[in-house]
Parts: structure tokens; C-alpha cells; sequence
């Protein structure tokens, strides 16, 4: 069974369009945006409506009926990525993998989330894929050095702040440093967990 949680993924919007292939000869194209991605392939998430007990998607025209197309053995598709920063186009078919139904709290509507597995593509743009998986895993790994050295930063203030309320007498500041102080503690740790995983896909050449 595949493992959705094997490869490190990355949170980023792109934008996608993406047919669901059986339901129909001419299947509607239907706009969404990915929630992460890895090397692998992508996870997404789509709004649908829930009509007589059948789950529909509300975007694309004619409406898409979900539960048809999910009990197909082989629910593959076909989708268009728009990848940053020159907008190019990457194409591929690909199969989900996992799926499943949810709503949020405080919301009415529901939505249907779905993982796919990259399967059928060029050369060049599974190279072109690939290439832009690990430049965005690596982006954001300096991302969190970078919150790193601003928590170590406001550790430091706060260590500051204590001692300076601390010897002057002043409960209150000195209380405020060593908050200031701990929450840059927790973020800190927070940020060197994630570059962690970053600096480990890159030393193993997982990316």
C-alpha cells in the first residue's frame, strides 16, 4: 500500500486544472489549486455539494458526480500544473491513491481531498517536475534557518529584558523576557525540526 506520508512534502498553491477520467468521453476540466506537493505526485482539495445523498463538484460544467467516479477500480486523471515563476505548463496522468470527505468547523460546505500518484509523463517534464519539487523544498528549508536566526535573536532580547527587570527591581518586565523568551525557545526548536528534514532530503538526495 502506498504511504502518503513517505515523502516530504512541501505546502505551496499552484494552480491546477484537472479532468477525472471514466465518468465521461468528454470529462469537464475542473480549477482547483494543490495544497502540497512532493516528487511523487500531489494532494489537493475541491468543494463539493452533497445532493440526494451523492456527493457533486460545484465547480465545472456538467456537474461531476463524485461517487460514480470513485467506484471505478482505476480512478485516473489527467492535470495541468501552472508552475512559478514563468508560469509553465506541466502535464501528466496520474491515479489517486487516498481520498476522503470532510467539512470544517463552523462551515456548511463540504469538501472532498485527494492525493494523486504521478504515473504518465515526458522525459522532460518529469525532469522538469522533479527539478521544481526540490528547488521548492530547499526554498523553504531557508525559509526555516531563516526563522531560526530571528528566534535565536528574540531569545537573546528576552534573556535581556529579564535580567535588565530582574535588577532593577521590575517583576513585570522581567516576567515579559522570560515569556519573550520561551515562545523564541518553542519557535526555535520548531524551525530547526523543519530545515532538519530539509538538510536531510538534500544530504540523502531525497529531492
Amino acid at each position: 500500500m502506498f504511504n502518503r506520508r513517505k515523502s516530504k512534502r512541501v505546502e505551496i498553491a499552484l494552480p491546477l486544472r484537472i479532468k477525472l477520467l471514466g465518468v465521461s468521453k468528454q470529462p469537464s476540466t475542473i480549477k482547483t489549486v494543490t495544497r502540497n506537493i512532493t516528487p511523487l505526485g500531489i494532494s489537493m482539495e475541491l468543494p463539493v455539494t452533497l445532493i440526494n445523498g451523492v456527493f457533486f463538484i460545484q465547480k465545472g460544467e456538467p456537474s461531476v458526480n463524485l461517487i460514480r467516479y470513485l467506484i471505478q477500480k482505476d480512478k485516473e486523471v489527467e492535470l495541468e500544473i501552472t508552475l512559478p515563476p514563468q508560469d509553465e505548463k506541466f502535464k501528466a496522468r496520474g491515479r489517486l491513491i487516498w481520498y476522503h470527505f470532510g467539512s470544517r468547523e463552523g462551515d456548511a460546505a463540504y469538501y472532498f481531498g485527494a492525493g494523486i500518484l504521478l504515473k504518465e509523463m515526458t522525459v522532460e517534464e518529469k525532469k522538469k517536475w522533479e527539478v521544481f519539487a526540490r528547488d521548492s523544498a530547499l526554498e523553504t528549508g531557508k525559509v526555516w534557518q531563516h526563522i531560526q536566526l530571528m528566534s535565536t535573536m528574540t531569545f537573546l532580547a528576552g534573556i535581556i529584558i529579564f535580567l535588565g527587570g530582574y535588577y532593577s527591581s521590575l517583576t513585570s518586565i522581567a516576567k515579559s523576557g522570560v515569556l519573550l523568551s520561551f515562545i523564541a525557545l518553542i519557535g526555535f526548536v520548531i524551525a530547526w525540526w523543519q530545515h532538519r528534514s530539509s538538510m536531510h532530503l538534500k544530504k540523502h538526495k531525497l529531492f
